[in-house]
């Protein structure tokens, strides 16, 4: 079976208070983009008492041990559905997605892994919705996101979410990764959010996209990476001097993108030229 597991994108990233577990929680609107890893997977009975997990990868920057986030959502799949037959599962992933760009790409091979999973050994949803959030969560705050792949407003970690049926994205997506990591967890440590301070959320009313309305939908995490990447803002300033309507970091980075009119052939083309020539991940999404 052959799985493409979707990248997202954050339209919109604000911090609305710090809680006592010392997670922040937000506000966000994720939504789905073109740009996919793609999970080979085989699954068949093993004469073994024991399952056989064994993941495979091109990209040596993948982990293929039991930290990859597919080896742990097939452990807490078969743990909390208590599925006591034993299974070879072989798993070749190509990975496009990049890794620590802010695009969700570990969570979203393990929350297409167990949308699979779900099918492949016949769980009801409708009676096991908890379970299976809870199996989601035990791999990371925004693969039940993956479980959806429909654009959500998300708030808490990430976690809960409303499906937003009717948002749409009536613009060409470029994305763009000057070929940095960076890290959430610092990224959360720099964001200099006053401890005690509750904000209300604003993007809870949002039903569409509109440019003109770029404040709204703003990442707050631009605040404290922008200052240590430079880079990174040079690339959104770039984006936008190339025509796009609207450009955004995604996550905590440190994939950019930006929003281009369809018609707009050339201020693609020079964009894409333009990073293409820097030695920069590019792809449209």
């Amino acid at each position: 079976m052959i799985i493409k597991a979707p990248a997202k994108i954050n339209i919109g990233l604000r911090i609305l208070n710090k809680r006592d577990d010392g997670y922040h929680s937000i506000e966000t609107i994720f939504y789905p983009v073109k740009l996919y890893d793609r999970l080979d997977v085989e699954i068949a009975p093993s004469d073994s008492d024991i399952n056989s997990i064994i993941i495979k990868t091109e990209k040596h920057t993948v982990p293929i041990s039991k930290t990859n986030t597919c080896f742990k959502v097939i452990e807490a799949f078969f743990k909390n559905f208590r599925i006591r037959e034993t299974y070879r599962i072989n798993i070749f992933l190509e990975k496009y997605i990049p890794i620590g760009g802010g695009l969700g790409g570990g969570s979203s091979d393990a929350g297409s892994l167990l949308r699979y999973l779900i099918n492949h050994f016949g769980i009801d949803i409708n009676g096991n919705r908890k379970k299976i959030i809870e199996t989601a969560l035990s791999v990371g705050s925004d693969v039940p996101f993956f479980l959806i792949q429909k654009p959500c407003y998300a708030t808490g970690r990430g976690e809960k979410m409303k499906i937003l049926n009717d948002f749409k994205i009536n613009y060409e997506i470029l994305l763009v990764n000057p070929n940095k990591h960076v890290s959430t967890k610092w990224a959360y440590e720099n964001l200099n959010f006053e401890p005690g301070l509750n904000r209300e959320p604003v993007l809870s009313g949002v039903t569409g996209f509109d440019p003109e309305n770029a404040d709204l939908f703003r990442n707050e995490f631009e605040d404290a990476v922008f200052p240590r990447y430079p880079e990174l803002a040079e690339v959104k300033k770039q984006l936008l001097d190339s025509g796009a309507v609207f450009a955004s970091m995604s996550g905590s980075g440190a994939v950019l993108y930006g929003m281009f009119d369809r018609s707009n052939h050339e201020g693609i083309r020079k964009a894409r030229r333009t990073f293409e020539t820097s030695g920069y991940f590019v792809a449209t999404g």
